[in-house]
């Protein structure tokens, strides 16, 4: 069974600490998209002029949380993650809208794929993304990937926005 089957009712156990959900989405997505081997969830700050990573688990199961990109520095990127909800960006180091992270980011993290959904408060307020990316190698992302993300970015939505 995919792990993000059972998502919706993990998530909403008051018991369970944020941390821990946090954690158990990103474990789905690692789980359920087969090409992703890093992820992370974003949070965008009131005038989308940055975001920061709540956690990230790398390829190696490490996990970091703290780092900031600005919408100055990545202005393609941003603009259209907020205005159309997702990039599929499978080879992101020559996609029109991801290669503005080939400097800093795809550079220093060994990322070549690139597959990000916005979650929202109230439906349509993007209040961050989940990003899958692939190290090493491109991934060529499949539909039924993409829609699985989707569908766990839809379940984290509630969740996410009423702790931020």
């Amino acid at each position: 069974m995919p792990q993000s089957a059972q998502l919706s009712l993990y998530l909403s156990n008051p018991r369970v600490s944020l941390n821990d959900k946090l954690h158990k989405i990103c474990r789905a997505v690692k789980s359920d998209v087969s090409a992703c081997d890093r992820v992370s969830i974003w949070l965008f700050n009131d005038d989308y002029s940055e975001m920061t990573s709540l956690i990230c688990i790398d390829e190696n199961g490490q996990k970091s949380a703290g780092e900031k990109l600005f919408s100055k520095d990545y202005g393609d990127y941003f603009s259209h993650i907020i205005n159309h909800q997702i990039l599929v960006a499978s080879d992101a180091r020559e996609h029109a809208i991801s290669k503005c992270f080939n400097l800093g980011y795809f550079d220093v993290h060994n990322i070549y794929s690139l597959l990000d959904v916005t979650f929202t408060k109230d439906n349509d307020t993007p209040l961050g993304i989940i990003c899958c990316e692939r190290t090493g190698n491109i991934a060529e992302w499949k539909t039924d990937e993409i829609e699985i993300l989707k569908n766990i970015s839809t379940k984290a939505s509630l969740f996410i926005s009423n702790s931020y």
